[in-house]
């Protein structure tokens, strides 16, 4: 146990230091392309940070030995967006509560580019309702038709996002990590390295730490399903969380809750389609009382920007709520 328990720290340190080279590099990315926060979080970010959780369904699809494997790819599916929705909308907030209470944000409500974040969840709401609907269903037939049909729609959505436009103001970082450290140039090629070292960094952290959370989990008796859902996901969604917070903290509120709901579009079209191609997918009232969550806490926070026309962090705080409510439920009353 102590073995894995220090395997488990060293991912983490892992996964941060990657997470703060990965980000940098995405600020020079949109930066040197001349894209808004707004699309540089919802697609670079969010997509490369998506990496560690895409990659378990994935792994767990192809090597994974039957219904085994097929458990922990549809729980590490669903836990992604769920995670996303809740504890990591959470967070955010708690840290815009937290820079107001310390004198270092005199508002909390968050200064983001609210036609595109609108968007994003108008985007993400029908979405996740489209699936939950198809789970409901169960029909093999019609599960491959809403894969090709999410992949065809996150295509849209990528061309949407990248003609977001900037808000007034708009600055990206001026230090480049590999320039400081390494005496490197900040041209395209270094800028792709750093990018490329940090995602890197991120997948085998990630790697390592479900490896951790694994054998920790069966010592103590927690089953597949349970692992996959809520464990796993702490782990590599912890780039997504790392990365917002960051921001949030340097005021680039807009890329920081980019890079969440991005990745929550990313996260409930790309891999769910991969699950409804790969496996049977038979939800159980556990994983659609998972969707379940994510919907509503989703919703909470879109209605709140489309009558307030502003994100105030208080609003975020809910999704600690659904995240206990789920647990609650996990451990005590399944």
């Amino acid at each position: 146990m102590f073995i894995l328990v220090v395997e488990l720290l060293f991912s983490m340190a892992i996964i941060l230091l990657s997470c703060e080279l990965f980000a940098n590099a995405v600020e020079h990315v949109g930066n040197k392309f001349g894209m808004s926060h707004a699309a540089a979080g919802s697609l670079l970010a969010a997509v490369g940070t998506a990496m560690p959780e895409t990659m378990i369904p994935i792994l767990a699809l192809i090597f994974g030995k039957g219904h085994e494997g097929e458990e922990i790819g549809i729980g590490a599916i669903l836990g992604a967006p769920f995670m996303l929705c809740t504890l990591a909308f959470f967070l955010l907030g708690l840290t815009m509560q937290i820079l107001n209470w310390t004198g270092r944000r005199k508002s909390l409500t968050m200064d983001v580019d609210l036609k595109a974040m609108t968007f994003e969840l108008k985007f993400f709401v029908p979405i996740i309702s489209f699936v939950f609907i198809v789970s409901l269903i169960g029909n093999r037939t019609l599960n491959y038709v809403a894969g090709v049909i999410l992949l065809l729609l996150y295509a849209f959505y990528v061309k949407v996002s990248l003609k977001h436009e900037g808000q007034e103001g708009e600055e990206y970082c001026e230090l480049f990590y590999f320039g400081k450290f390494l005496r490197m140039p900040c041209n395209g090629i270094c800028i792709a390295l750093q990018l490329l070292t940090g995602l890197v960094g991120i997948i085998l952290g990630a790697k390592i730490f479900v490896g951790a959370i694994s054998g920790i989990s069966a010592s103590l008796g927690f089953s597949l399903l349970i692992m996959s859902l809520l464990i796993a996901p702490i782990a590599t969604e912890l780039p997504e969380k790392y990365n917002s917070i960051t921001w949030t903290i340097r005021r680039q509120d807009t890329l920081a809750l980019a890079n969440v709901t991005g990745a929550m579009v990313f996260q409930s079209m790309i891999p769910v389609s991969i699950g409804l191609f790969f496996t049977e997918w038979k939800l159980g009232h556990t994983e659609m009382l998972n969707l379940s969550f994510a919907l509503a806490s989703s919703v909470i926070v879109l209605a709140t920007m489309l009558t307030k026309k502003k994100l105030p962090s208080q609003v975020l705080l809910v999704g600690g709520l659904f995240y206990i409510s789920y647990l609650t439920y996990v451990f005590f009353l399944r």
